[in-house]
């Protein structure tokens, strides 16, 4: 009697199945913990600037700040006292600057920020475009705004 040539069904599911189990045993070894660390620290940078962003709004203050590669300071203008006060951070958002996150640049409307110039955000939240590239020793990511002053993270 002769046996038809070719793949039993079991072995093509046995085929199949073995290339499922590599295909995760890949994946689980590219996506790091340490990119997952990375990400969930630019997220927190990210979320520093939404609540900035809502805070003028609320307040009905103009905020500007000041960034340096590991850190951010800003001062509020109250129109009624016409001055600029420091604005103490710890009160505004309940974190610290993200271990390992350094700004790398910094865009407004497209263009390189300036040394020392301050980002704004205004209280009708009508703010400008602003896209900051972050990193640390092994990653880079931007944050985005949209239209209604929220911050994302694209890698």
């Amino acid at each position: 009697m002769h046996r038809p040539s070719g793949f039993t069904l079991i072995e093509m599911m046995l085929v199949v199945v073995i290339i499922a189990i590599m295909t995760t045993i890949v994946t689980l070894s590219v996506s790091s913990p340490s990119f997952g660390r990375f990400l969930a620290s630019a997220e927190q940078f990210s979320s520093t600037l939404s609540i900035l962003s809502d805070e003028a709004i609320y307040s009905g203050d103009v905020i500007a700040c000041k960034l340096t590669a590991t850190s951010i300071s800003c001062d509020r203008y109250r129109q009624g006292d016409n001055d600029w006060t420091e604005i103490d951070m710890r009160k505004v958002v309940s974190w610290g600057w993200p271990k390992g996150l350094k700004i790398l640049k910094v865009m407004v409307n497209g263009v390189p920020l300036k040394d020392n110039e301050p980002i704004r955000f205004f209280p009708s939240g009508d703010n400008a475009s602003l896209s900051i590239e972050v990193g640390n020793e092994e990653y880079t990511a931007w944050i985005d705004s949209d239209l209604i002053g929220r911050y994302k993270v694209s890698s």
